[in-house]
């Protein structure tokens, strides 16, 4: 590193910059816009138990679709960072914002020696800047980790392919397993990483030292993979198969989730545009066409007189089996599906532009300027400008109070919401040893009621199991915290 400094003094300050900027960005006011819904706190308690009971967790959490559990990997992954926090849900997504930076500095690694350094540093400065990267690298939640592990197993891979460091294999497998379990769609990255082991494999087969070698890499890589997939298999021999039959009833039920047929897909535009648009120009829409036109022509010509024609290949080929993938999928396709390309979009943009960097003045001067465009927009429409949710500082203070208007008496609790559940005030009540009692398991004097949806929600009669289950009641007190309806019922005599 020193003597990488001593040689690249301007790029290596300016690589420094680009990093900062990326970690002030994800971590500002981390605490009051990070995401504290249901689903993370399901996560926190599952995690705080790991930590503080020793209770082993062999699935993650559930999929929107399919019915389907992710692997445990990312609860592990969010346990040093619990526990160094103090059980504050803050510090999972300061983890996160700190893997979302070194993903910054593996991308322009991976593009300085793909492209060179021009590439390097403008695919790093527009994956710092990127809002989308900024929301998902800002927030504990399993997905958000996907582009490390997925940039992690391209590199290996093309290391492999490229320079025949066979080690690499084992590093594929393991990362190729992370990034599994963070997200299915990493489903996506098999048939990029099988065509690159295959065309590693071919040229050697005749070679019996390589050869044997890259077949013992192999199957270590393939021992470790199976290794850090085997809770789930477990939790299928206990459980019935659930995993394997939601899996086989995804793939054969294609008239709701995939199209096997890509012919016959009409989604191969929209993914396009919507790539270009949140990844490329700010989540704007309004220059989608006009860039994607521009961004297929450009990288038509550059391979076409590109010496760079392997990286070029492996990048172009990773990007294709995304697009074709998501094209074929049914379902409604979020951003946050693409986390396993985040890194190559920024490696094709970087590319290109620093491709014109390194032309004559005038083409230097036109790349200078859509690359200050691109920055600009980018921190015009930056997240870090809105205003911040404060969900986390608003559950904890609706639970204050709910602890001190019960008076230490026990109590029932329910949530009144349209696209949240309980659980992220479970995690405050639990750590603050409020007398909760759960309605499945008790009924007792007192109920609270918190409704989410302002004062048009009706928690008297409401068929919500923990509010129904308490029984005929009425409210006699009621608070508010921000939009947040809190009531107190008792029993209708």
């Amino acid at each position: 590193m020193i003597n990488f400094f001593k040689k690249n003094k301007l790029e290596s300050v300016l690589l420094i910059l680009i990093l900062l900027l990326a970690l002030g960005l994800r971590t500002y006011r981390i605490g009051e816009f990070m995401t504290f819904l249901g689903d993370e706190g399901r996560d926190v308690r599952i995690v705080r138990d790991l930590v503080t009971k020793g209770n082993l967790v062999f699935i993650g959490p559930q999929t929107s679709i399919g019915n389907m559990y992710l692997g445990p990997l990312y609860y592990y992954m969010m346990a040093p960072a619990l526990l160094l926090s103090g059980l504050n849900p803050v510090g999972p997504a300061v983890m996160i914002a700190l893997l979302g930076t070194l993903t910054v500095w593996l991308t322009w690694f991976v593009g300085r020696r793909w492209f060179g350094p021009a590439a390097g540093l403008v695919a790093a400065l527009l994956y710092a800047v990127s809002p989308v990267a900024i929301i998902y690298a800002r927030a504990s939640w399993n997905p958000n980790p996907m582009p490390f592990f997925a940039l992690l197993c391209i590199w290996g891979i093309y290391e492999v392919w490229q320079s025949k460091k066979y080690f690499w294999l084992p590093i594929v497998g393991v990362s190729y397993a992370f990034a599994l379990q963070m997200h299915y769609l990493g489903l996506l990255l098999i048939p990029v990483l099988g065509l690159f082991w295959l065309l590693s494999f071919l040229p050697i087969k005749k070679e019996p030292k390589a050869k044997s070698i890259f077949i013992k890499q192999t199957l270590i890589a393939l021992g470790l993979f199976l290794m850090l997939m085997s809770p789930l298999v477990l939790f299928d021999i206990k459980h019935q198969g659930m995993n394997f039959n939601a899996f086989k009833a995804f793939f054969t039920d294609r008239q709701t989730t995939v199209n096997l047929n890509p012919v016959r897909s009409d989604r191969f535009l929209p993914i396009i545009l919507m790539t270009v648009s949140d990844l490329v120009l700010a989540r704007q829409t309004l220059f989608a066409p006009l860039a994607a036109t521009l961004l297929l022509l450009l990288s038509v010509l550059l391979y076409l007189k590109s010496t760079r024609r392997a990286s070029m290949q492996l990048l172009f080929v990773w990007l294709g089996f995304a697009i074709l993938g998501l094209s074929v999928y049914k379902q409604h396709v979020y951003i946050h599906y693409l986390g396993f390309i985040y890194p190559a979009v920024y490696l094709l943009l970087g590319l290109l532009l620093g491709y014109l960097l390194n032309q004559k003045f005038f083409l230097k001067i036109i790349a200078g300027l859509i690359v200050i465009f691109l920055v600009g927009y980018s921190l015009f429409f930056s997240p870090v400008r809105e205003t911040p949710n404060r969900q986390l500082q608003r559950t904890e203070a609706a639970v204050d109070l709910i602890v001190k208007e019960a008076k230490g008496q026990p109590f029932n609790f329910g949530l009144i919401a349209k696209q949240n559940y309980d659980e992220s005030y479970r995690f405050f009540l639990e750590n603050k040893k409020a007398n909760l009692v759960r309605g499945e398991e008790k009924v007792v004097d007192q109920l609270f009621v918190i409704c989410e949806d302002g004062d048009k929600c009706q928690p008297e009669g409401n068929p919500a199991w923990q509010i129904a289950v308490f029984g005929p009641s009425h409210v006699v007190e009621s608070w508010n915290i921000d939009y947040l309806k809190i009531y107190r019922l008792v029993h209708t005599k």
